[in-house]
């Protein structure tokens, strides 16, 4: 790692500090987790071409959770873990069909037009049937302000495994992403590592879906790589670039969100947007 990458990984330490003493510690361990876990998840979706599922996966998690609530109350057990089964299974289901030689775009309409339909089946089905507090409002647009410790544990833990789980892999993942082929004769096994990359999708989706909201996991799994790939040189490039372009933005929008009284998640996705306009312009001249 270059010099010009630890000063900027080090500022951004000393900005979370700082932040720390002015607001509640909770808020920003849970916006940096979110922004470790989708910068490097966005840089797996850059280098395997993931983008339309990566688009689709925020349907799916929705689904997932509202599956888990009835699940959850008639076999027992944690919503989140049976959330996470549901998301994932689905996920597979749409790497399966592509494995199969179906278009990535024809499958993946499929699977969010099916998500997206029985979405509004399920969560009518619960907010109609279930006594319990289902906010479906934090669910769309998250509230970072509204974690607990526990959730803010929970997604300090996922962020750490998904890191250590992409830089442990990040090398084959490229590899299959650039020539497929040639990564199988070289002795890489596509399968395992097209596992991985589904299951690390679905883990984030959902496990981060209360606190970045449905309409911002779009916005933080597609737009980091999409300024890495305009300012990188190579593959460790992007992934450092989408690391820290994610988390300056979930750090800057909570920072003005609370300043302005304003969603953090929203100025979040705002902050990514005018990142990637000033990327894109330098980029030009």
């Amino acid at each position: 790692m270059n010099r010009l990458y630890i000063a900027l990984y080090t500022t951004l330490v000393l900005y979370a500090i700082v932040l720390s003493t002015l607001y509640n510690p909770i808020w920003i361990i849970v916006m940096i987790s979110a922004g470790l876990a989708y910068g490097v998840l966005s840089a797996i979706v850059a280098v395997r071409r993931l983008y339309f599922l990566a688009a689709a996966s925020p349907h799916v998690a929705l689904l997932a959770i509202a599956l888990a609530i009835p699940t959850a109350s008639f076999f027992g057990g944690y919503e989140l873990l049976y959330a996470i089964a549901y998301s994932i299974i689905v996920i597979y289901t749409a790497g399966y069909l592509i494995r199969k030689g179906i278009d990535a775009n024809i499958a993946t309409s499929v699977i969010v037009g099916f998500t997206a339909s029985l979405s509004i089946l399920v969560v009518y089905y619960v907010l109609s049937s279930y006594p319990i507090e289902f906010s479906l409002s934090a669910i769309i647009m998250g509230d970072p302000l509204l974690a607990s410790w526990d959730e803010a544990v929970v997604a300090l833990l996922l962020a750490i495994s998904v890191v250590i789980l992409t830089l442990l892999t990040y090398r084959e993942q490229v590899s299959l992403g650039v020539d497929r082929d040639m990564a199988r004769l070289v002795g890489v096994n596509d399968k395992v590592y097209d596992v991985l990359a589904y299951t690390l999708l679905g883990l984030c989706t959902v496990g981060l879906l209360r606190v970045v909201g449905y309409i911002l996991v779009h916005v933080l799994v597609l737009l980091p790589p999409s300024i890495a790939v305009i300012r990188g040189r190579s593959a460790w490039d992007t992934v450092n670039l989408s690391i820290l372009v994610a988390v300056t933005a979930s750090l800057t929008g909570l920072h003005m969100g609370v300043l302005l009284d304003l969603s953090p998640t929203g100025l979040t996705g705002l902050a990514l947007v005018i990142m990637y306009i000033v990327a894109l312009v330098r980029h030009k001249k």
